[in-house]
């Protein structure tokens, strides 16, 4: 199994020493989630009152360390804001072992994402605390990767999934996932190339060879129900003339994600 990513752990080096470790945390954050509001940043550090979070997010924010999204419109309510990496955090987290100099050079350009982009990376990491909850409830030990977690991962599918998760029973028995979360207005060809590009992955065993594992079962997450009806009659026609009948998927809606309300995916009959 892929070891668990340590990002979290290392220390402060001697670049970032003004930082206190809970604000170097918060950069490791932004930086495997790369857009997280401040609810998700205070579920994530386990600190028991906005207040303490919100105080180190000022201080990042005011000496340019992280920049935010926020807008307090009519009717919009109370939103949270949406926190992400400025330039002032590459030369703190340069020198941290696990993060990749030229992926910091991205910093640059979040702050001119997409609308879209950024509610996909917010989608992430609402998934990632509810897995983290449920895995809780249940027992499991919960080992996840963000898309920039994977990039050290060489073998891994490219473009890589959204997320990759394993889950460890108390029998110590392991499942493992690649999780893929379509954006809404994703053209259906788009689609139909990310199934073949899984195809192509099963075929060349790279997973089972490399890890020595099984192949992990493929979470499609959908924007709509449209969608999952589309891709679920595409991949139950494709289960004839391809391998994916040698591995599990299931589908879903971002709402029936957090209700876990899968579907498998069969072959048609």
């Amino acid at each position: 199994m892929i070891q668990s990513f340590q990002i979290l752990h290392q220390h402060n080096t001697m670049d970032n020493n003004t930082l206190t470790d809970k604000q170097l945390t918060i950069l490791k954050l932004l930086y495997r989630f790369r857009f997280l509001t401040s609810t998700h940043i205070q579920h994530l550090l386990n600190d028991k009152t906005s207040r303490l979070t919100n105080y180190h997010l000022k201080i990042l924010t005011t000496q340019n360390y992280i920049n935010k999204h926020y807008t307090r419109t009519l009717g919009s309510g109370n939103q949270p804001a949406i926190y992400f990496l400025s330039s002032g955090s590459i030369k703190a987290l340069q020198n941290i072992e696990g993060i990749e100099s030229k992926t910091l050079q991205r910093i640059y350009r979040e702050k001119i994402r997409s609308p879209q982009f950024i509610s996909h990376a917010i989608f992430i990491a609402q998934y990632y605390l509810y897995l983290q909850s449920e895995s809780a409830k249940s027992k499991h030990t919960l080992h996840f990767f963000t898309k920039t977690d994977l990039l050290a991962h060489k073998y891994i599918i490219h473009p890589l999934p959204d997320a990759y998760f394993a889950r460890v029973d108390e029998k110590k028995e392991t499942k493992r996932y690649f999780v893929e979360v379509i954006d809404e207005g994703a053209p259906r060809f788009a689609l139909r190339k990310r199934i073949e590009q899984y195809t192509d992955y099963i075929d060349n065993g790279t997973f089972e060879k490399v890890t020595k594992h099984p192949f992990p079962t493929i979470l499609l997450i959908c924007p709509t129900v449209g969608v999952q009806i589309y891709l679920k009659k595409y991949l139950a026609k494709m289960y004839e003339e391809s391998s994916l009948d040698q591995i599990e998927i299931f589908i879903t809606t971002k709402e029936g994600a957090f209700l876990g309300q899968w579907e498998k995916v069969n072959p048609e009959e």
